[in-house]
């Protein structure tokens, strides 16, 4: 009985020990909490990049606001600044006979009702006719001179409202179910490099241009320094659609690293965090940002590539 109790405890001895044997190598392979937390702040400090006092006096680091706005979609096209038409008159005689004086000239301003010149008629037994200005405006162009004989219907001016013009936009075929009257659109023009003129969509074509297989977009813009003169090519973006409630920041914050798109995000005291960031769309100098940066957070714009090489330096030197 006393052998068969010895084995016995051996046995339960032996299956102790495998049991521990077991246990031992999941407990000595465990890191302490401690390491842990090192090691993931050595992982979280990968991404930051510290600049000291003496580094920022040398260089320029700028940062704006991740913030909520707009984004317009634009289509870009080609234009033509033209004279509205339904502020324009043409003025001519209703008589033959002999201009006999002309009272105004190019660019003179007028006003509905102002005797622009004379004809002298046999019609009106020695009597000049009159020949008045229908509508106020500005005179655009004129087609006679004095001592000329001219017959009915002869256009002597052109009056039309310089405040007032269009600009006709020409829309590629592939585009035009994204325009419509009513859209907002600006333009620029060579005259005033970088200066944008605002103005909207009155009216669409019904007539696709065989040739150039384009459709004419009218825009009415106001010109009320007279600036803008008709015939005057322009550079169109008509907003055909505007997305409201996005996070928008800089372009010039964008930089790219293989194939991700980063920013960097100051976090105060000479440090800024690399962020990997998914942007959508672009409008301008602003880039949606879909994921890695929040709203308010202050992103570097000026200064963002010489962060990414200090970040390159520490990487090469760790190697």
């Amino acid at each position: 009985m006393k052998h068969t109790s010895i084995h016995h405890r051996r046995a339960l001895s032996l299956a102790a020990c495998g049991v521990l044997i077991f246990i031992a190598p999941a407990a000595c392979t465990k890191k302490p909490a401690q390491e842990e937390k090192a090691e993931h702040a050595e992982k979280k400090d990968e991404n930051i990049v510290t600049l000291t006092k003496e580094n920022l006096a040398h260089v320029e680091i700028k940062t704006e606001p991740a913030a909520i706005g707009a984004l317009e979609i634009t289509l870009k096209a080609a234009g033509r600044v033209s004279e509205n038409l339904n502020k324009t008159a043409k003025v001519a005689s209703t008589m033959e006979g002999r201009l006999l004086k002309l009272n105004y000239d190019l660019n003179d301003r007028v006003k509905a009702g102002d005797v622009l010149a004379l004809v002298q008629t046999p019609e009106l037994l020695g009597k000049a006719l009159e020949i008045k200005a229908p509508i106020d405006g500005v005179i655009t162009g004129r087609k006679s001179t004095t001592g000329e004989l001219v017959g009915k219907e002869t256009e002597i001016f052109t009056i039309s409202d310089p405040t007032d013009l269009w600009v006709i936009a020409e829309i590629k075929e592939r585009d035009i179910a994204s325009v419509k009257a009513g859209q907002e659109s600006k333009f620029t023009v060579l005259a005033y490099p970088g200066e944008p003129f605002h103005g909207k969509i009155v009216r669409m074509g019904n007539r696709v241009e065989e040739d150039s297989r384009t459709l004419e977009a009218r825009i009415e813009a106001a010109n009320p320094d007279g600036r803008l003169k008709a015939g005057m090519f322009a550079d169109v973006e008509i907003v055909t659609t505007l997305k409201e409630g996005v996070l928008l920041i800089s372009d010039a914050a964008l930089q790219t690293e293989g194939p991700d798109q980063i920013v960097f995000v100051a976090q105060g005291d000479g440090k800024f965090e690399k962020r990997v960031v998914k942007p959508g769309m672009e409008q301008g100098n602003k880039v949606e940002v879909l994921e890695g940066v929040k709203e308010g957070e202050m992103v570097v714009t000026a200064g963002s590539f010489i962060l990414k090489s200090e970040m390159l330096k520490g990487e090469l030197g760790e190697e």
